[in-house]
């Protein structure tokens, strides 16, 4: 996001396997997974990789005050209804390789879109509104499964703890301190300062 000449750069991998798909944070060491699950249920989990910790979220349950509904802004990073709202200005390439090229403008605000429709992928998002600009770039594309099946392994073994319970455990430093910085509840998914506070302006609006 650049504002008034500062320009600020987060990074973060999309993992995906089937019904499963994680928000990796390297800056903050976080990760944010989802699960699908029947009926359209969606599991949050919230892992803590340097702590090796997750703190699990019930099917259907609130995170920060909000339920997990839309599982392809989750997937794709832009929710179904967002996407439909945009307008076709070109196309070029074929099977994986397509790209469409779609815009959106409203009110003060115009937004380019290049999409990957065969892998329901964002390839690059520019986004001006006001004298603000954001920017989203597909950096690099794999598919190694070992490297996947791997990711999703490692979070597996980490030592999970329910959210319901975390008020009930006094003792344990971890979760006392993740509560003190606000990991736990309030913030925006991911985007973190380096003292844990919630950044400004980076509430998910892709």
């Amino acid at each position: 996001m650049t504002e008034h000449g500062k320009k600020q750069t987060t990074a973060f991998w999309l993992w995906r396997d089937g019904n499963k798909v994680a928000h990796q944070y390297p800056a903050t060491q976080i990760t944010e997974q989802w699960d699908l699950l029947g009926n359209n249920w969606i599991k949050p989990t919230r892992f803590f990789d340097h702590y090796q910790r997750a703190i699990e979220y019930q099917p259907g349950g609130k995170v920060h005050g909000k339920q997990e509904q839309d599982w392809p802004h989750r997937y794709q990073l832009i929710s179904a209804q967002q996407l439909e709202k945009f307008t076709l200005k070109s196309e070029q390439g074929e099977g994986c390789d397509k790209r469409q090229t779609l815009e959106l403008n409203s009110n003060n605000e115009k937004t380019t879109l290049v999409w990957l429709p065969q892998l329901q992928l964002i390839h690059s998002l520019q986004r001006h509104y006001g004298n603000k600009q954001e920017q989203w770039q597909l950096v690099t594309l794999a598919h190694d499964r070992k490297t996947i099946n791997t990711f999703f392994a490692v979070r597996q073994n980490y030592q999970a703890t329910d959210y319901a319970d975390i008020g009930d455990d006094h003792t344990d430093p971890f979760l006392t301190q993740m509560v003190t910085q606000g990991f736990i509840e309030g913030g925006a998914s991911g985007f973190y300062d380096t003292q844990g506070n919630a950044l400004a302006g980076h509430e998910h609006h892709h």
